[in-house]
């Protein structure tokens, strides 16, 4: 539940759509009427938006034959119809202008990016390897140049878990705000409002953080809220994300909504 108003404004659609969520037709557990059932008991609309991924092919929907039939599967069920594209994938680069005219929006993520010396960095290592040990605000550094880059160049509506890091970073520094400094915050910020991409809210990874989302909010960003869910227990709760938003003082005109 949230408050009805921020200085005025409305806050009721907080909450009641959740436009990242994940089905078995990638790596999540629920069937397609599954996930809709559960969306329907918490009074959710959800967004469903698979890999669309060549980084996987046994997993995520990796080809175009996959893709018809993930496209034709979501329009038979009452869900919005979306797709996240991995950041550096070719698969996704490659379709991912024809998809903005089949789905209600479509979602961009790093999963991975680029070094300098060609070799790919992932936002998932526990460690860091040789040399970034020893270079780990340059690496951070790296990371929020794609970032940038990502949402100047991807054909996308949302950026997911935008401020997502890896764990070897925060076991160096547990302050998030060491590693997204003022100055980093203000480039994604900037890069994101210049191509209009909204900033989701992740329930699931509990990010961005406060300031991040104050900031982006008084710099006129707009933002969804999603849970990311693969599970059960994960899908259309989005508690963290509400509470998120409201303290950042985020209202519907902010939102990032999709009308049916």
């Amino acid at each position: 539940m949230t408050d009805e108003s921020v200085g005025g404004e409305s806050t009721r659609r907080l909450g009641t759509q959740d436009l990242h969520v994940h089905t078995n037709m990638s790596d999540g557990d629920l069937s397609l009427e599954e996930l809709v059932g559960v969306a329907n008991r918490l009074g959710v609309t959800i967004g469903v938006a698979d890999h669309v991924s060549s980084r996987n092919r046994a997993m995520f929907v990796s080809d175009r034959v996959r893709l018809e039939a993930y496209l034709d599967t979501l329009d038979a069920a009452p869900v919005l119809r979306s797709a996240e594209l991995c950041w550096c994938d070719p698969f996704g680069s490659e379709i991912a202008e024809s998809l903005r005219g089949q789905c209600d929006y479509l979602v961009g993520s790093n999963h991975g990016f680029p070094l300098p010396d060609g070799t790919f960095a992932s936002p998932w290592w526990r460690e860091l390897p040789t040399p970034w040990g020893e270079r780990p605000q340059e690496l951070m550094e790296v990371m929020v140049r794609n970032l940038c880059d990502m949402v100047a160049r991807m054909p996308i509506d949302i950026a997911a878990h935008p401020t997502f890091m890896p764990a070897a970073l925060l076991a160096i520094e547990d302050d998030v705000e060491a590693w997204w400094i003022s100055e980093r915050e203000d480039r994604f910020i900037e890069a994101a409002l210049a191509n209009d991409v909204a900033f989701e809210i992740s329930n699931r990874y509990r990010l961005p953080h406060d300031r991040f989302l104050r900031k982006a909010r008084e710099a006129g960003a707009r933002f969804s809220l999603g849970s990311d869910g693969h599970h059960a227990d994960q899908v259309a709760r989005l508690d963290w994300a509400v509470a998120a938003a409201s303290r950042a003082e985020v209202t519907d005109r902010q939102l990032f909504y999709v009308e049916r």
